[in-house]
């Protein structure tokens, strides 16, 4: 538990992996960068969508909709 709180009020360092990825999207046009960001939006929203669809498959598609957005307002 120390060990935790110590992390969060410490960060760490980022090292040379860390900085390389955080630098690699620099390097795509952005245009590539908006359709990289464009196709993981629509596999998250996919995803949610069937997770609640197996959870909920009583919901009318309107239903499933509201739900997957609601989900996109708590979780930005």
């Amino acid at each position: 538990m120390e060990r935790e709180r110590e992390s969060r009020l410490h960060p760490r360092q980022l090292g040379p992996a860390n900085e390389i990825q955080i630098r690699a999207p620099l390097r795509v046009s952005p245009a590539q960068r908006i359709k990289t960001m464009m196709a993981t939006q629509e596999m998250v929203l996919n995803t949610w969508g069937n997770r609640l669809r197996q959870a909920h498959p009583d919901l009318s598609d309107l239903q499933l909709c509201r739900m997957v957005f609601e989900r996109l307002k708590q979780n930005g």
